[in-house]
């Protein structure tokens, strides 16, 4: 196969191009005194076929002859890379009055430049003259050709961007008569380049995506056009393509980049692709659609694991995910302006008789029929899509207009590990507690456990400013992760609630009460407090107050209301007047 790729079509040869390009910091004195002359003037006559020139120095430069002013228009001719210009020798058989051209010279180096020259006659009889204007213009087209790849290609990888690649893609659309186009639109995705920047550093990222680009161009065939499309993914049009010829592209371009590693300034690193495929004779020709399903198709791929490749299809599940992702993104935003996100409240108690003075914050959305949108449908797409600390901040405001309209209680809040980990949304989160600080002590911010695992230095520095502000911190879940105890007694807790999977039918589960016992005399030891969850009936209870549980929450205490009997009216979406 050949391996010729298309990547962008220069306005002069290539090599000229390049030496032009590299000349830049190499010119001569006599080079750069051209250049910054930018012209110089001759005269030509016809009778003693003689130019003459107005700079010596440039006449040296164009021949090599130190002490020769004066040459002849054969001599010039005779350093013309291919054919005189025709416009050039229509003037001066005096067939045209001016003329202006361009063309290449060959140097006494052997080094080759490009010239322009222009020139008219001027005088009757024998003092007819031509007087022109000659110069260099070697900077002019590499700076030229320069912005015109900047504005057609990536910077790292020399590869087409985005914007030339989709004009590729709808000029092949453009150039098909019958309506029908043959190739295919492949989308490939780096496997794990955020482990690669995580252990090796950002600098060897970009060695692995050039080295990447680069494998992949190596094996593609005439025709075909790559482009970087995101920063780690690379859209590949490939003409002329289909069915089995897709299938075999994509495992050479798989196997290039998996078969050697790729070496950097920080070592060997081992890197591997995903692909996404769309058939372009089976879709209406339209490059967007056509370049977001094959993003559907590598997200297909990268689900079954690195080095795999997909198809896309019409029933290909990501599509149908990313347009309920959509949906969604404008039902959650929407709720949240029209104030249809709530809380309900679910009481915590110490002992089963004791009237509940302690409730936790649970969120609930409302569409816009007013219908319960259940939580698992959308608080997991608020987290994908980042608007989750906008539900955790909705959350908190509402607990702290709650706490203002009825003191007497305390509430327990849960917070996102996105939040957390982000210092924005982290300061926004308590910005608004330290506002409100005169209710911090009647709160109790809730952090999974297993989330904690995930960022735990950003939960350290969270806890910390939280507990100044004289809240208390709650881990939940506990016992579902592996929270180590240098991790435990860093972040302060005030409170463990331990997972429900161990506390529901504890009564007769000998391995759940050891569990549970267990977690007790760990919290016991670093003098917190602990929760049990899901406890929905009487003998578990008893039995985890035996073994020393402090508080219980489950449906068994109550179920969550978002309009309990003791919250007064217009509480919590209405914004209380605090009193100092």
């Amino acid at each position: 196969m050949s391996q010729s790729v298309t990547i962008a079509q220069p306005s002069r040869p290539v090599s000229t191009v390049n030496t032009a390009i590299s000349s830049f910091g190499e010119r001569n004195d006599t080079h750069l005194k051209a250049d910054m002359v930018g012209h110089v003037l001759f005269e030509y006559d016809p009778i003693s076929g003689r130019l003459d020139w107005s700079d010596a120095s440039l006449t040296r430069f164009i021949f090599g002859d130190a002490g020769q002013e004066f040459c002849s228009i054969a001599d010039l001719n005779a350093r013309i890379v291919g054919e005189v210009p025709a416009e050039r020798e229509a003037a001066l058989s005096g067939a045209a009055t001016s003329y202006s051209c361009t063309y290449q010279l060959t140097r006494k180096d052997g080094s080759i430049g490009w010239y322009e020259e222009r020139g008219g006659w001027i005088g009757v009889g024998d003092t007819r003259r031509i007087i022109g204007v000659f110069r260099s213009i070697d900077r002019e087209l590499a700076e030229a050709e320069y912005l015109n790849r900047r504005a057609e290609c990536d910077e790292l990888t020399g590869v087409l961007n985005r914007t030339s690649l989709r004009d590729r893609l709808e000029t092949m659309f453009d150039n098909v008569t019958d309506g029908s186009a043959v190739g295919a639109y492949l989308v490939a995705g780096i496997d794990d380049v955020g482990g690669i920047n995580s252990d090796f550093g950002f600098i060897a990222a970009d060695a692995v995506i050039r080295g990447v680009a680069d494998r992949l161009l190596s094996v593609l065939g005439e025709g075909a056009s790559i482009g970087r499309v995101a920063g780690t993914r690379f859209g590949i049009l490939l003409a002329d393509a289909s069915g089995e010829e897709v299938r075999d592209a994509c495992f050479r371009l798989l196997n290039v980049v998996r078969e050697h590693v790729i070496e950097t300034e920080k070592g060997s690193i081992a890197a591997s692709i995903c692909l996404g495929a769309v058939d372009l004779a089976e879709h209406e020709p339209n490059p967007h659609l056509i370049m977001a399903r094959a993003e559907a198709a590598l997200d297909e791929a990268k689900a079954m694991g690195p080095s795999s490749w997909a198809a896309f299809k019409e029933t290909t599940n990501i599509v149908s995910q990313r347009k309920r992702n959509i949906h969604m993104s404008d039902v959650i935003l929407t709720a949240l302006n029209d104030r249809r996100i709530n809380i309900a409240f679910q009481p915590i108690v110490s002992d089963l008789s004791e009237l509940p003075r302690k409730y936790e914050c649970l969120v609930r959305m409302k569409n816009e029929e007013n219908k319960e949108v259940p939580a698992p449908e959308f608080i997991p797409i608020a987290e994908r899509l980042g608007l989750v600390h906008l539900l955790d901040r909705r959350v908190l405001e509402l607990a702290i207009n709650t706490l203002a309209s009825t003191p007497a209680i305390s509430l327990n809040v849960n917070v996102s590990m996105e939040t957390v980990k982000d210092p924005v949304w982290a300061e926004g989160y308590l910005a608004l507690l330290r506002a409100n600080q005169a209710l911090a002590p009647c709160i109790t911010v809730e952090l999974t456990e297993t989330r904690v695992i995930d960022a735990a230095d950003a939960s350290i520095d969270f806890v910390s400013e939280l507990k100044a502000l004289g809240a208390k911190f709650a881990m939940d879940d506990f016992g579902a992760g592996y929270t180590s105890f240098r991790n435990l007694k860093a972040l302060d807790i005030d409170i463990l609630k331990i997972d429900g999977s161990f506390v529901t039918g504890v009564s007769s589960s000998r391995e759940n009460q050891l569990f549970v016992r267990t977690l007790l005399d760990l919290a016991r030891n670093f003098g917190m407090q602990t929760v049990a969850e899901w406890v929905d009936n009487e003998a578990d209870a008893m039995v985890l107050k035996g073994l020393g549980v402090d508080f219980l929450q489950g449906f068994l205490m109550g179920r969550p209301e978002i309009c309990p009997s003791w919250l007064p009216n217009g509480a919590p979406n209405a914004q209380p007047v605090l009193r100092g």
